[in-house]
């Protein structure tokens, strides 16, 4: 009795009546963990029953196969592919410098795919096609002959070999009663010749898979099954099993929509309320929930920061190459600069790192004198130090003087490293040896422990354990490599080294790829990042992995973007078949975004969520609960909600416009709930480089000397060209504002509120005292009139500013404005009483003294307002107390 269940749903309910004697094969780890604990749960124990992968069904033939042979190490099978290479390469010119790393690391996943497919390739031809891949061929058939000489094995040749044992019958399967085998979307080349393995020797195998019609894997999988004699049967086995399961096969899971937000952070923000509200409302047991992500690398950390902050549990199985750490491309950024020549730009990337640069020192003193000099070796750095050393010592600048001490040790460090770094072709192991010497004249290795980083600690644990196998490995090898082909072998070592980054915390919220979620017990399932490109993930194909090589070496396991895209489209629909399901995908990250094609397909309807945090009354996150901690005493009684307002006596100009927009906004402000700083640097620093232009314009200084003042101290960019281009539009700027200047007759212009300058004027107003600062003042004759910037535009009629406040509040009798923007410009406005303002002015001024004579009143800084007349407020309303 060989039969095969396709299903829309799967859950581990199907596979929970386990029988003694029992093989049940799951595609994961983490469903076998799961359904073991559901069994022990039931049974109370797990009887006579094996819960494996496929993998697992061959420790048996595996430890046969080791006792005659040894594992390869990585640092060995890298470096014997790497010397095969160069021999089969030798003379031919196209190819003498293709071998780096990534073209080695696409060699070996080649090489792995030949063994699991268990190739042979025994015509080859006299003279090698390089064209036909037939150097491929040579390759796989000489690194085969080498294992075996030796009595090696890596893991696919072991799984080749270890299989090969059962269908040579020369060792046994042990004998089980019944199998079922149970969610996977398709089967590995090894994994089905163990399904045909098991299909000659049990009579009785239930197989339980993910099935939609219009989906071709899906067809391709009932072929395979059906060549192997299994009956196939479409819906659940049972009518025990459909009363278990949740839904039918012909079930459709409608009124499905997803959320749309802003960006990342918003959509996660969002998450963990939704995951609060489940969790209250006794929906959800953390231990039961999941958050599935199409990409762990983008979410894991947004997610782990949000949820350590949230006090939500989280679990998180992922791991990542050694070449990703931040401390490793430091340290592949040192080798290269040690070994290579200068590079102005490494050296500066370099010098300013924290494991060279202890004593903080600042370079730009440095940065700023080699910037136009075209440095040829690494001696001249040492000539402009000395010139800045006779410099600094003319002029009594004792702080700059020592901050060049410490530049100059910093510089000795590496002259003295660099200059004994040997770079004359050697054993991989020596040059193993040498960049461990590096470490330890820079104290990296005394420090290490001290440094307050997991992630640190992780890379520089694993380096060591490269550098110690690697020398132990690589003794026998007594190859000698040249500077730039050992650098091409250390980076595939390290880019093959894989580092566990794990968070496990008991009953945690389980972080899952969509693959890993299918076939389990979840109460809800969290399918975060639904966008187009992530989710399906585009295959950015490597030269090596193409059609043609997957025709020319017959490799099945070279997939295309259509394959995967089925593949990623059964587990997206099981998913949403399987279980109650929030889904969610942000319109911006790193680039605008839409949603991914599979929602467009399965008819899912999109809600778009403005870029706010909306809190509901039970509901607040931790970066929402920063928003509103000011709030004095909030009532635990649902019936009353009180807040104590602090009095207010003074209003700053800024305040007064924030009050206009929206009073949550105001009450952000005015009571320090905002912490986050506007990053306006550059905006205010060329600011103060166009009041100084304007200046020397009005002192008319040559406009050369302006231009090169202004190039002097932009700093917010190192690029001359866009240095160049903004000095000349700063320049442009200051001679047109300057011109409107002479005509009025300006004789002087001071900027104010910034640096020294400070200018403050008060007006009682509604019983408050509001403060007006200006950005500038100007004498015409004998007169002083006060000034503003107005540097954006607005199309919003009632939109009220500074300059607005001088004229109709503070009742200036001369205001004047600098425009930056479309044509810059100067005015000067005349207020005169006579004329009385407009009906349009008057109406924001009525507005205006209304909100000041409620400000202590709480009920104004509540949502009591349509969500659409919030919009005005860049915090589109908390919708709650301030």
């Amino acid at each position: 009795m060989k039969k095969t269940y396709l299903l829309k749903n799967l859950s581990l309910s199907l596979l929970e009546n386990v029988k003694p004697n029992q093989l049940i094969i799951l595609p994961r780890r983490f469903s076998i963990k799961k359904l073991r604990e559901r069994v022990v749960e039931k049974n109370g124990v797990l009887f006579d029953i094996d819960i494996f992968t496929f993998d697992d069904l061959l420790n048996a033939p595996k430890n046969e196969i080791l006792k005659e042979r040894k594992f390869i190490s990585r640092e060995q099978e890298i470096l014997i592919v790497f010397n095969l290479l160069k021999q089969i390469f030798k003379g031919q010119k196209d190819f003498e410098n293709v071998l780096t790393y990534e073209f080695v690391s696409q060699v070996l996943y080649l090489l792995n795919l030949m063994f699991l497919e268990s190739k042979e390739y025994p015509s080859l031809p006299s003279s090698i096609s390089f064209e036909k891949y037939d150097w491929l061929k040579l390759l796989f058939a000489r690194y085969k002959e080498y294992l075996d000489k030796n009595n090696l094995v890596n893991f696919s040749y072991l799984q080749d070999l270890a299989i090969r044992l059962y269908e040579e019958e020369k060792i046994e399967l042990k004998k089980y009663e019944s199998a079922k085998i149970a969610f996977f979307v398709d089967f590995r080349s090894d994994q089905k010749r163990l399904l045909k393995l098991l299909s000659r020797k049990l009579s009785s195998i239930e197989i339980f898979l993910p099935y939609f019609d219009d989906v071709e894997l899906c067809q391709e999988n009932v072929k395979f099954l059906e060549a192997l004699g299994f009956d196939i049967i479409f819906g659940f086995p049972s009518t025990s099993v459909l009363d278990i399961a949740k839904n039918t096969y012909d079930s459709n899971k409608n009124f499905l929509k997803a959320f749309s937000y802003g960006n990342i952070s918003l959509e996660v923000n969002a998450l963990v309320k939704e995951l609060k509200k489940d969790c209250i409302e006794g929906r959800i047991d953390f231990s039961k929930a999941a958050v599935v992500v199409p990409s762990i690398d983008r979410y894991k950390d947004i997610l782990a920061k949000t949820f350590q902050e949230e006090l939500l549990p989280i679990n998180l199985d992922y791991q990542k190459s050694l070449l990703e750490f931040g401390f490793i491309k430091f340290v592949l950024d040192l080798i290269e600069f040690l070994g290579s020549e200068f590079d102005k730009k490494k050296f500066e990337s370099l010098v300013t790192h924290r494991f060279l640069n202890k004593e903080e020192a600042d370079f730009e003193i440095l940065f700023e004198k080699i910037k136009d000099i075209y440095i040829m070796d690494f001696d001249q750095i040492g000539n402009v130090l000395e010139e800045l050393e006779f410099l600094l010592s003319i002029f009594s600048f004792d702080e700059e003087r020592e901050n060049l001490v410490k530049i100059q040790r910093v510089y000795n460090r590496i002259r003295r490293i660099k200059k004994d770094y040997e770079t004359s072709p050697k054993p991989y192991s020596s040059w193993l040896l040498q960049i461990k010497k590096v470490f330890e004249r820079l104290g990296i290795t005394k420090t290490a422990e001290f440094v307050n980083d997991i992630e640190f600690l992780k890379a520089f644990y694993a380096l060591n354990e490269v550098f110690e196998n690697g020398c132990k490995s690589s003794s026998e090898f007594q190859f000698d490599y040249t500077f730039e082909e050992f650098l091409d072998i250390f980076k595939t070592v390290l880019s093959q080294k894989m580092v566990d980054v794990s968070i496990k915390i008991l009953n945690g919220i389980d972080i899952l790829l969509p693959q890993d979620a299918i076939g389990s017990d979840y109460e809800k399932v969290y399918f975060i990042g639904l966008s187009d490109d992530i989710l399906p993930k585009p295959r950015l194909e490597g030269f090596l992995m193409n059609n043609q090589i997957k025709l020319e070496l017959g490799l099945d396991e070279i997939k295309d973007f259509d394959y995967n895209f089925q593949k990623e489209l059964v587990s997206f629909r099981s998913i949403l078949n399987s279980y109650e399901v929030y889904m969610s995908y942000p319109r911006f990250y790193q680039q605008d975004l839409g949603k991914s094609p599979f929602l467009e397909l399965e008819g899912i309807d999109i809600v778009g969520i403005e870029n706010n945090y909306l809190p509901d009354r039970e509901i607040v996150t931790h970066k929402e609960y920063k928003l509103i901690k000011n709030a004095n005493k909030v009532s635990k009684s649902q019936d009353e909600k009180r807040i104590h307002v602090p009095e207010i006596v003074q209003i700053k100009d800024r305040e007064l416009i924030y009050l206009y927009e929206c009073p949550l906004k105001f009450a952000f402000k005015k009571f320090s709930v905002d912490q986050i700083k506007d990053d306006d640097s550059f905006f205010s620093s060329n600011l103060r480089l166009l009041y100084i232009c304007i200046q020397k314009i009005l002192s008319c200084d040559q406009p050369q000397e302006t231009y090169n003042f202004i190039l002097q101290n932009l700093r917010y960019t190192a690029n001359d060209a866009v240095k160049r281009k903004s000095a000349e539009n700063i320049l442009k700027i200051a001679i047109e504002i300057a011109e409107g200047m002479f005509k009025n007759g300006v004789k002087e212009f001071i900027p104010q509120n910034i640096g020294q300058h400070n200018l403050l004027i008060r007006q009682n107003f509604e019983g408050f005292e509001v403060q007006l600062f200006p950005n500038f003042a100007i004498k015409v004759g004998d007169e002083e009139i006060f000034g503003f910037v107005k540097a954006k535009h607005s199309n919003k009629w009632n939109e009220i500013d500074k300059l607005w406040l001088a004229k109709n509040v503070f009742n200036l009798e001369k205001v004047a404005a600098i425009f930056l923007y479309e044509s810059p410009r100067f005015v000067i406005y005349e207020n005169s009483s006579q004329e009385g303002i407009d009906r349009q002015s008057q109406e924001c001024l009525e507005t205006l003294k209304d909100l000041l004579q409620r400000l202590n009143d709480p009920e104004l800084y509540q949502k009591n307002l349509p969500v659409k007349n919030c919009f005005r407020c860049e915090y589109n309303h908390v919708c709650i107390l301030y």
